[in-house]
């Protein structure tokens, strides 16, 4: 059990930067989506940046109490 929590420390940079990218990969997805059935640019950032925001308020608020 002690070999598994080392391996996953070991390669937890590797494991988040597949992660990231994998999410990278999926925002491209949908923002190609979005552009081809005629979003506007900047509404879609506009709504890109609302979800941002929502999604770290409640790091935020938990972390800088």
């Amino acid at each position: 059990m002690g070999t598994t929590i080392g391996t996953y420390k070991r390669f937890k940079p590797h494991i988040l930067m597949v992660l990231a990218q994998i999410a990278y990969t999926f925002l491209y997805f949908i923002t190609e989506a979005s552009f081809n059935h005629g979003m506007n640019p900047h509404v879609y950032i506009t709504y890109r940046q609302i979800v941002a925001g929502l999604a770290m308020l409640p790091f935020a608020y938990f972390l800088e109490r």
